[in-house]
């Protein structure tokens, strides 16, 4: 389960923060009109903030793994906080800091990169391909809307979304592969009025005295 934490698991929660979705390939023009909306909001914020609880469970070892989080996001920066590491990202470097080893990794950005790690913006033209998108179903206070991937030879059976309906807040999403993990993330706190003050997403060394910096850049 660390392996997922530390990698998997942290682009994982990056993506199901703001995910704006895929809507090209059969398009239900309900869902699509949910998650355009939800996406414009985000994308207006100064950031988006959440708080959230993490349930990470692997059919095949029957073993579940829970934990909590919070995560800020704005354009290409970004600030995770987990229990086992912490980094920020500024768009110029990624800080990696492991609080038991009481190191921190610094690594630069790689231009060929695409990905929403690199470059989080990306999560709002993600829409324009690889997934198809349906509305599931619907009650009083939220829409649950289901993402599956076009290339069905990618370990992803689907992403399960629930946006909120009078605010178009993220409450879950639901992450399943094909060998076995789902990784649920419940919001229990969906904020988009978050200014991140100067700083807010460099790592700062004399916050954190005695802290080996490993710079790989």
């Amino acid at each position: 389960m660390k392996k997922i934490c530390k990698m998997k698991l942290t682009r994982l929660i990056l993506l199901l923060a703001l995910l704006p979705v895929a809507v090209m390939a059969q398009k239900d023009p309900e869902a699509v009109k949910v998650l355009s909306e939800f996406s414009k909001k985000a994308a207006a914020a100064p950031s988006v903030r959440l708080d959230f609880d993490i349930v990470a469970y692997d059919s095949k070892e029957d073993d579940e793994t829970e934990m909590k989080g919070n995560a800020v996001i704005s354009g290409d920066k970004y600030r995770l906080t987990l229990p086992d590491n912490n980094i920020w990202a500024d768009g110029k470097a990624v800080w990696n800091y492991m609080p038991d080893a009481k190191e921190v990794t610094v690594t630069g950005p790689d231009p060929s990169d695409e990905s929403f790690m690199s470059k989080p913006s990306l999560l709002f033209s993600m829409y324009e391909k690889g997934y198809k998108v349906r509305l599931l179903e619907q009650n009083l206070t939220e829409w649950i809307i289901d993402l599956y991937p076009e290339d069905i030879r990618i370990n992803l059976v689907h992403i399960r979304l629930a946006i909120g309906k009078t605010l178009h807040d993220l409450r879950s999403a639901e992450y399943k592969t094909k060998d076995g993990m789902t990784v649920t993330l419940t919001v229990s706190k969906y904020d988009l009025s978050f200014r991140p003050p100067e700083g807010y997403f460099v790592f700062s060394p004399v916050d954190h005295k005695g802290v080996e910096v490993i710079d790989m850049r």
